[in-house]
């Protein structure tokens, strides 16, 4: 009987050894210690250099960093510590099989896509192929190239709660359960976006099942099913309850909680509760783009694509006497993308055998997934379209729960990169089962490849003569460049076009003579999967070579070298002032994080701002509002020299980092609050809103030539002061407003605070000397923690009695084997 557990296992062991094999091939310069270093990931490190560097030298951890934006929460950047979080990193490591890195992620895809796929009873071998082709999908590869890690790792966990909810809807309750629990425990805190998108995929295949149950009379059961998968999803989500509560606090306050408080003129079209509609469809994918599931570089692939010596750009360069040095490293980085997005990395493709077959399984399977699986691809191109498809994405942004919090909408596009592939690959599951007449299945692939390669061989010889190959953002590019080469760019283009399209005839029709040769009993089922796996490799696999391959692996000596001290920061750092700010207009000030790796920065780089903040930096900073610039204690000024090399300018109107006022100015609306910046003196007198005029009742602001204010110790979340004053009054503090955590001490006695100058912090302090204290302590931590606790302790409680069944089914099978035989 052992053998037969053996046998039963191999195939299993076998995926887990193919997928490490195609993850180590894949990103083979990682065995050498090399890293894909990213923009994003270097952003990131520089956003979390400080809350990092506390830790180590303190041992402790910290949910506020003053290293950017003046200051803010860390929860979406890292650096506080989640006890419950933490006990979920050995699941985590045991998913990912211990690997590190872009290994982890791609290995991840890998399993996670193959466990989708065996749930839905496909057969092992052709489910190791297909968790490939998923995987392989370029925009998968691209985010890992763009250091978009988080979202990688949540597509990847949210396929096996998919699977979950089929096997829970199928009665196989226990590991639906676990599979539902554990992944949506791990993935879906880690880019909620990806995994609010996976929840419309199966919120389509909830309304499958009912019409399944509905016509089988199985009402009882359909009721079971939705309330242990609700449930099962419910302690996954609970298990990150106190990131979930934090965050949700956190969103509250950015721009992503909702709009600017500023009212502005003809602005109330584009006004949802969420983010602003015209932000949020930037990334809108275009509806021509579409084509690239099936053609990749039918819109010039990216916006900088490393076009090789073949290409009619370098061959223009050569002919123009350009040295082949400068081809070559101008060839690098072409301008070939011709879509409206602003600036893309790379396009969306399937695989031209994928798609071949997402047709054919719709001409093929049956049953209401098929119908399900087609809307969740339909709803997600139509959405991913964005501004160029309003009526429905005003629909979703205006009335479909927390859809409007999202930006960057061609992303959904991530629903039908796996349910093109799976019913493709149900399709093959169909036949191989002969669930359809072969008659019924040739019509079928005749028809599918007659679709497919139809588009691809139009677009082949007719691509040229439809498109000027011309983007609404040549005109930047080209102003800079000589006239023969935006023409040669455009020629490049169109060639790009053509040869994909041949490329895609070709797969297509290779992948549907082998489905043929099946069909038609002229090869077997192992041929036909070896067919189709060394296909779906040949074509996806090079395909996704072109965003993220051996170039895209560097020495770990970059990042030192990219953060490294300049000259400017060495002086900088000489100062022996505990707590200053910096203002570095050498840069893309509020769209880069390297200066908050050094130094506390006004600026900074996170999608997902204070959106009091983010009004600050359009209505004042950006307009260089000295006072504004000023109250946020800004020291120093960096710009560029005579040379254009990075110089430190002192300010000696920075503020400080608290001063007493002598008056107060109370203001009703936001615009009022943010207009009078612009006319008081902010030394002077403080602007507050009306709403927190209760904070200065029965004070008479005021100052007196001997008022103190001595800033004592710094710390991410602790800061402390030392002031003296005969009459006591109204202190603002050059520190940020957060309503949620901060803490304010005097003499160790608790006080409210409040907040005054649109973005700052204020208290009322009585006359003599005193120690102020600000702790950032978020109260949710304390409340939600024990929520998290109880969902991880069942969880691992439900894994735990998942293995333990299993293994006394299979001891019981042993022994009625046993018996049989004997």
């Amino acid at each position: 009987m052992n053998k037969e557990l053996l046998k039963k296992l191999l195939p299993y062991g076998v995926a887990v050894v193919i997928f490490i094999l195609f993850a180590l091939i894949y990103c083979s310069p990682a065995l050498e210690g090399k890293l894909v270093q990213s923009s994003d990931t270097l952003g990131w490190k520089g956003m979390y250099q400080e809350v990092k560097k506390f830790n180590e030298k303190t041992g402790e951890s910290s949910f506020w960093t003053g290293s950017m934006f003046s200051g803010m929460p860390t929860y979406q950047i890292g650096g506080g510590k989640i006890a419950s979080a933490s006990a979920l990193s050995p699941l985590e490591k045991i998913m990912s099989l211990g690997f590190k890195e872009t290994l982890k992620y791609i290995i991840l895809y890998l399993l996670c896509f193959f466990i989708l796929l065996k749930s839905f009873k496909v057969n092992t071998w052709l489910s190791i192929v297909g968790a490939m082709a998923i995987a392989l999908s370029s925009y998968f590869f691209i985010i890992i190239e763009a250091g978009h890690v988080t979202k990688a790792q949540t597509i990847a966990l949210m396929a096996p709660v998919i699977a979950g909810f089929f096997l829970i809807f199928n009665k196989k309750y226990i590991w639906g359960a676990i599979f539902a629990m554990a992944y949506c425990a791990i993935g879906y805190s880690k880019h909620p976006q990806m995994a609010y998108y996976f929840f419309m995929l199966i919120g389509c295949l909830f309304v499958a099942e009912l019409f399944t149950h509905i016509k089988e009379k199985r009402i009882k059961d359909f009721i079971i099913a939705s309330l242990l998968f609700a449930a099962a999803i419910a302690v996954g989500i609970g298990a990150k309850y106190t990131s979930t509560l934090l965050n949700r606090e956190y969103v509250k306050e950015t721009m992503r909680g909702g709009h600017s408080e500023l009212e502005k003129e003809n602005d109330s079209e584009n006004k949802t509760k969420g983010l602003d509609l015209d932000y949020a469809t930037s990334w809108s994918y275009g509806i021509n783009e579409t084509f690239t599931f099936l053609i990749p570089n039918f819109m010039g692939a990216s916006t900088n694509y490393n076009a090789d010596t073949n290409s009619k750009v370098y061959q223009e360069l050569i002919n123009k006497g350009v040295s082949k040095k400068n081809s070559e490293d101008f060839c690098k980085t072409v301008p070939t993308y011709w879509g409206t997005q602003p600036f893309t990395s790379g396009p969306v493709y399937m695989g031209a055998i994928i798609c071949f077959l997402f047709i054919l399984g719709l001409c093929m399977v049956k049953g209401p997934y098929k119908w399900a699986l087609l809307g969740a691809t339909l709803f997600s191109i139509l959405l991913s379209w964005g501004k160029n498809f309003m009526p429905l994405t005003e629909l979703f942004f205006n009335y479909f729960p927390m859809y409007n919090k999202f930006r960057a909408v061609s992303s959904i596009l991530v629903v039908a990169e796996v349910t093109m592939p799976l019913l493709g690959f149900l399709a093959i599951k169909t036949i191989m089962e002969k669930q359809v007449a072969k008659e019924q299945v040739l019509k079928s692939i005749y028809i599918s490849a007659g679709i497919t390669a139809g588009i691809c061989l139009f677009f082949a010889l007719f691509g040229g003569l439809l498109y000027n190959f011309t983007s609404p953002n040549d005109e930047s590019i080209f102003g800079q460049l000589p006239e023969w080469l935006g023409s040669a760019i455009i020629a490049e283009r169109a060639s790009m076009l053509r040869t994909d399209a041949w490329r895609s005839l070709a797969f297509i029709i290779l992948g549907a003579v082998a489905l043929w040769l099946f069909v038609k009993e002229k090869i077997k089922l192992p041929h036909l999967i070896i067919a189709l796996g060394i296909l779906i490799l040949a074509d996806m696999w090079t395909v996704a070579k072109r965003f993220l391959n051996n170039d895209s692996f560097i020495s770990p000596k970059y990042e030192t070298n990219y953060f490294k001290k300049q000259p400017w920061e060495e002086y900088l750092l000489q100062d022996t002032d505990p707590y200053f700010r910096v203002f570095n207009l050498t840069t893309n000030s509020f769209n880069e994080s390297r200066t908050s790796y050094h130094f506390k920065s006004i600026g900074g780089y996170h999608a997902a701002k204070l959106r009091r903040y983010q009004d600050l930096i359009s209505e004042h900073i950006s307009k260089m509002n000295m006072g504004v610039i000023n109250m946020l204690n800004t020291k120093y000024f960096i710009v560029n020299d005579a040379n254009n090399n990075p110089s430190p300018r002192f300010n000696p109107d920075a503020m400080g980092n608290a001063w007493f006022v002598d008056s107060i100015l109370i203001v009703n609306t936001p615009n009022e609050e943010s207009d009078a910046l612009n006319v008081i003196d902010i030394r002077t007198t403080a602007v507050l809103d009306a709403k927190f005029e209760e904070f200065v009742k029965g004070f008479m602001p005021g100052r007196d030539s001997s008022t103190t204010v001595q800033f004592l110790s710094y710390k991410p979340n602790a800061l402390e002061y030392q002031i003296s004053s005969e009459k006591g009054g109204i202190i603002v503090f050059s520190e940020i407003y957060y309503p949620y955590g901060w803490h304010a001490f005097i003499d160790d006695q608790p006080i409210e605070h409040f907040r005054v100058n649109y973005v700052l912090r204020a208290l009322n302090v009585p006359k003599g000397e005193h120690h102020i204290r600000f702790v950032f302590e978020p109260d949710t931590l304390k409340k939600a923690e024990m929520v998290s606790w109880l969902c991880i302790l069942v969880i691992f409680g439900t894994i735990s009695g998942g293995i333990g069944y299993s293994i006394i089914r299979c001891r019981k099978k042993d022994n009625c084997t046993g018996r049989v035989s004997s």
